[in-house]
């Protein structure tokens, strides 16, 4: 058995090797333990096989090994050592692996960001996390940046700088020790979509064990093709969408994250004849907007789309495969930040189950099957909720983060007594037994004493076509009515209408609202196209929308055009 150290060595970087020459693709024997390992083993003994395809352009994994050590040996060359935080702010690409897995290489902890993170947000976080160095560039080539005097140099500063191609012809340094499965092997910041984003930790023990996790639960083999847009820097687009591939040797085809068009997606499903991909609820029902000729896609090889990473609609999941003559492949999934990813999915190749009950009448979708290994409970007032009860979802998996990076208080506040994750989710389970969320518990409305589900006010109003994307938030003036459902209602055109139609637009929310949930909103606002903050991967940011309107950003940035 070849040791971790023989696997990490710096000089081992292998010569390419003829197709005919590899062995079959698939899980590696004996397992890893940690994802360096993985790679290293990959770039000595498939050095010729091809590790992922990005903007057309194969990259195979000596090349990948390659620029990893490229990466680790300028980190030890400029003296960062075991445990110090490196923030990555790289779109998809090469660069981001060697970066990412450079960073765990020479013992130091990658914390990746939004790529297009402004400078003010990369400062606060890298200040946040006490990093030492800022890896950003282009999707082939990284430059480094020091945190001098608590601030991040600008491409205009006269920081020393290095290049991914400069680093691959340097000369290489010592070897570090390998990384071992209880270090931490990622600062995986949360989306802030209900608060302050914070670092949940995570061990290379914790991706390897959730990698696996989900192999079994979806099946996953080295015969799968991936497709995927999603962002590296984040979890699912990270640990599902190339980290599983990696580890059981299916095809990678990555594309450039956003999703502007849908056009490149379905085409590289298409062509690649994809079996795997994954999105947010709001990626289908863009699909279902903008692809007027469906017939254009064959995307009859996709044996799993997963929709997860937001509330999944069952509309859905039922209009996109009636639009592209799918049957049981766009199955839902459910997964946070804090049990590394990936939590439960419905099985693939089955139907979802969708609930109609008092607390839903319109339908909620299950979130799936737990993963091998992984458990889900549903607590109200600290007891195990009754059927049909709402309270909060609660995860026991023993590939839990450790907590929250320096903030012990949290960190306290997100196990239970059990040591299970409370998710911060609601949800209620029924006779079956399926789980169904109705909604996060920061972000429930109460309107006359009635709990209001955000996502069900949501679908209902986008369901009407001049609507491009609503965010209801519950807003209390202090008033005797108390708390209020707010509709924030994005226009699909960005010039506004005339102040007659933009009225009748407002009644026909308020008339479909009522028609489907016998709600009436306390307040429907009509804003410009994108005005609905969101997190880097789709999700509304509830309490950044209400902020706005009270403070009354929402209205001096003119995002606001009706009432004013």
């Amino acid at each position: 058995m070849t040791s971790p150290s023989d696997s990490l060595s710096a000089d081992s970087a292998p010569a390419a090797s003829s197709a005919a020459a590899l062995p079959p693709r698939g899980p590696l024997s004996p397992p890893p333990r940690t994802l360096v390992e993985l790679l290293a083993r990959r770039g000595r003994q498939e050095a010729g096989r091809e590790a992922f395809l990005f903007a057309g352009r194969p990259h195979s994994f000596g090349e990948l090994w390659a620029g990893v050590e490229a990466f680790a040996a300028e980190l030890r060359r400029r003296g960062v050592g075991a445990g110090d935080r490196v923030v990555v702010v790289l779109p998809n690409g090469a660069a981001f692996f060697s970066a990412f897995y450079g960073a765990q290489l020479a013992g130091a902890v990658p914390v990746p960001l939004f790529p297009a993170s402004g400078a003010e947000r990369v400062e606060r976080l890298a200040a946040a996390c006490d990093a030492r160095l800022v890896a950003g560039g282009s999707e082939t080539a990284w430059e480094l940046a020091p945190r001098a005097g608590g601030g991040v140099s600008s491409a205009e500063s006269d920081f020393p700088s290095a290049s991914l191609s400069a680093s691959l012809s340097a000369s290489p340094v010592a070897a570090p020790a390998a990384p071992r499965p209880d270090d931490v092997a990622l600062l995986q910041y949360t989306s802030g979509s209900t608060g302050e984003p914070k670092g949940v930790v995570i061990r290379h023990r914790d991706l390897l064990r959730n990698v696996g996790q989900m192999i079994a639960g979806m099946g996953i083999t080295a015969g799968d093709v991936f497709v995927s847009w999603l962002p590296v820097h984040h979890d699912m687009g990270l640990i599902l969408m190339t980290m599983a591939p990696f580890v059981c040797g299916a095809r990678l085809v990555l594309l450039p994250s956003g999703l502007g068009d849908v056009r490149p997606w379905l085409d590289a499903v298409a062509q690649h004849r994809g079996t795997f991909t994954a999105a947010p609820d709001f990626a289908y029902r863009l699909c279902l907007r903008a692809v007027r000729d469906p017939s254009r896609y064959d995307l009859s090889s996709l044996r799993v789309a997963l929709d997860a990473a937001e509330p999944v609609r069952a509309s859905t999941l039922r209009r996109f495969e009636e639009t592209f003559g799918l049957d049981r492949v766009v199955v839902p999934g459910y997964g946070l930040a804090e049990a590394t990813v990936g939590v439960s999915m419905q099985p693939p190749g089955t139907a979802p189950v969708v609930s109609k009950s008092a607390v839903s009448p319109r339908g909620l979708v299950s979130i799936g099957r737990p993963f091998p290994g992984v458990a889900v409970r549903v607590v109200a007032d600290g007891r195990p909720a009754a059927e049909g009860e709402v309270g909060e979802v609660v995860v026991d998996t023993p590939a839990a983060c450790r907590g929250y990076f320096r903030d012990p208080e949290a960190t306290a506040a997100l196990f239970d007594a059990s040591g299970g994750v409370r998710t911060g989710d609601l949800g209620y389970r029924d006779a079956e037994g399926e789980v169904f969320l109705v909604g996060r518990s920061k972000n429930v409305i109460i309107q006359a004493g009635r709990n209001l589900a955000p996502q069900e006010i949501e679908e209902a109003t986008e369901s009407l076509d001049f609507v491009r994307r609503a965010a209801a938030v519950g807003i209390d003036r202090g008033g005797a009515a108390g708390e209020q459902a707010h509709v924030f209602v994005e226009l699909r055109r960005a010039k506004p209408p005339s102040e007659e139609a933009m009225q009748e637009m407002v009644v026909q929310i308020v008339e479909r609202l009522n028609e489907r949930l016998g709600l009436r909103p306390g307040r429907v606002h009509l804003l410009r196209p994108h005005a609905v903050p969101r997190t880097a991967n789709g999700k509304i940011r509830h309490p950044a929308l209400r902020d706005s309107y009270l403070d009354g950003s929402l209205r001096e940035s003119g995002q606001l055009v009706f009432p004013l």
